[in-house]
């Protein structure tokens, strides 16, 4: 019996051997990875938002989640290690609003957007203007917190060359400073009547318009510049593309697209430079529209010739209102200043009609809204599509954007609808902004009540982190830190007469949600991205920190060193050391 024993202990001893050795062999007959991540941490956004030591990556698809050991057999001869140590990676992320050609154009104008106060703004445009050839003269981001409520005047232009047409952005895209030579190429003078979707800012005590222009006025000098050059618009994307690969970002919601935004994408797609997934917006007829009539239902028609595997067009872009400063916003209650509520691009019936007819297309809607009653007139129109159109597109997942105000009775109809709040939590702080061009038109109660996302999120909506790039700041890390601070993150002052903003603060958790998973929700593709599992194309950012284990304060100050797209590494930080 002992005997007997003894050889079956033995027995079993080699048989559970011979299945480790087998495990083991099994575990080393991996295929080869070309991409192996080792020693970080990996920080998944699945559904327990997991976090991992190591991941591998075969033909751009996670193959595998988990610990150095069981990763390690995935890496053969080819395979390219990278050693995290320590450092974190996620998801790749996704910017839910932005304009990248206009972020590109930075680099061709004037650019003013660190440029602050008038003296500042006037040497700068004067430096620029001394070195520029051609008819027009063109710059981007004018600081309209640098002036009252009325907007720049013409004057501090005077110092520039009158022979040319010179247009000045502003930094929210809803007005511009344009000379007397642009007001008479479009035909604004003392006489022109205000239109209803537009403002023309007069001097004080007098009829004489005073350069700046808002809305449907200003759009009309848009219309008026001369034409892009296509080889000027390639090389202006492919500079946003690899600014925006250098904070981390691998798909966008490109929203102010027309056909020459469509011819660009589809020239860097075929040349393999295209390094981000683009869901294109194609804005709607009207205030800033690139097509009308005829050519915008063609557009339409031809949009899926210009899509790829990386590329789609099924979305359009429309504009509800305008913005606080100059108080084209629509608002429930009016401005102070005015006594008015702002105004709507479009009447009811008309807004509703329209909105129903890209609905029953299948098109994903993506609005701009800043104002509480522009909020409501959105949620409306995609209740009157969803009650009287395609019962089978009910599950569309649209997307409203910046909401500046929102009552908070439609707060609940973010998660009733399926709707998507898109937010730029750059913008909100208090500042000098908030107090020049907010506090004195919406007052201090309705100030302190701006883009509520706390509130959004305890009522089931789906948070969405968006730059609006260029007319905000492109890097997530600004959005994110200041989501969770609502103080500046230039520089918070904890206590000062700037503390007006600080009840809708969210989580650091809620907010890498918003840039990664969440966005991957917006444009329906949570199937293939927005989280580090298997089965998922290999999008993912490095960051040289852990955004878990720092301040708060410093994540604003956190930089991406590697930004992988497809499974291949598209940025890598200058002066980076080692992988």
């Amino acid at each position: 019996m002992r005997n007997n024993r003894r050889m079956r202990i033995t027995i079993s001893i080699l048989l559970i051997t011979s299945s480790v050795l087998a495990a083991c062999a099994k575990q080393a007959q991996q295929d080869p990875a070309d991409l192996v991540m080792m020693n970080g941490g990996i920080y998944t956004v699945d559904a327990t938002h997991s976090w991992a030591e190591a991941a591998a990556i075969a033909d751009g698809v996670i193959v595998a989640v988990g610990t150095n050991d069981e990763i390690k057999p995935y890496v053969g001869d080819s395979t390219k290690v990278i050693d995290l140590a320590g450092r974190m990676a996620m998801p790749g992320i996704h910017d839910s609003h932005v304009h990248p050609l206009e972020g590109g154009y930075e680099q061709v104008y004037c650019n003013l957007w660190y440029d602050y106060g008038v003296d500042a703004i006037i040497t700068k445009l004067q430096a620029c203007e001394k070195n520029h050839v051609g008819e027009w003269f063109e710059a981007v981001g004018l600081d309209l917190g640098s002036f009252g409520l009325r907007g720049p005047d013409k004057s501090i232009l005077d110092g520039l060359s009158q022979d040319k047409y010179i247009f000045v952005d502003g930094s929210d895209g809803h007005a511009a400073l344009v000379n007397d030579k642009v007001l008479e190429l479009i035909g604004i003078d003392e006489n022109s009547v205000q239109p209803l979707d537009g403002v023309i800012e007069r001097r004080e005590g007098s009829l004489e318009p005073s350069g700046t222009l808002r809305e449907s006025s200003r759009d009309l000098v848009d219309k008026s510049r001369p034409k892009r050059k296509f080889a000027t618009s390639l090389a202006a994307m492919r500079g946003a593309i690899n600014l925006m690969n250098s904070h981390g970002i691998t798909s966008a919601y490109d929203v102010w697209v027309g056909e020459h935004e469509m011819q660009v994408y589809k020239t860097l797609a075929e040349t393999d430079e295209l390094t981000m997934r683009i869901r294109g917006a194609i804005i709607d007829e009207g205030v800033y529209e690139k097509h009308v009539g005829d050519d915008f239902e063609r557009v339409l028609r031809v949009r899926g010739d210009y899509e790829s595997d990386n590329v789609n067009y099924n979305s359009i872009k429309i504009m509800v209102d305008g913005v606080f400063e100059g108080e084209t916003g629509a608002i429930l209650e009016p401005y102070l200043t005015t006594n008015n509520n702002g105004s709507l691009y479009r009447e009811a019936e008309e807004f509703n009609t329209r909105v129903k007819r890209y609905y029953d297309m299948g098109m994903l809607l993506h609005f701009h809204t800043m104002g509480d009653r522009a909020v409501r007139t959105a949620m409306d129109a995609i209740e009157y599509a969803r009650s009287n159109g395609e019962e089978t597109l009910r599950d569309g997942r649209h997307t409203i954007s910046h909401l500046g105000l929102v009552d908070p009775v439609d707060i609940p109809r973010f998660a009733e609808l399926n709707i998507g709040a898109s937010v730029t939590m750059a913008w909100a702080y208090t500042s000098e902004w908030t107090h020049g061009l907010e506090i004195p038109v919406l007052g201090i109660e309705r100030t302190s009540q701006l883009y509520p996302i706390r509130s959004i999120q305890a009522a089931d909506g789906v948070i969405l982190g968006g730059s609006d790039w260029n007319y905000g700041d492109l890097d997530p890390l600004l959005s994110i830190e200041t989501a969770i601070t609502r103080d500046d993150p230039w520089g918070p002052v904890s206590e000062s007469e700037y503390e007006i903003l600080g009840a809708e603060m969210v989580s650091l958790e809620t907010m890498i949600d918003a840039y990664t998973i969440n966005g991957a929700w917006q444009i329906h593709a949570e199937d293939v991205s927005g989280s580090i599992e298997v089965g998922k194309r290999a999008d993912i950012a490095i960051y040289d920190h852990n955004l878990f284990e720092i301040d708060v304060y410093e994540i604003s100050e956190t930089k991406v060193d590697l930004t992988i797209f497809d499974g291949r590494v598209v940025y890598r930080r200058l002066g980076l050391q080692g992988q």
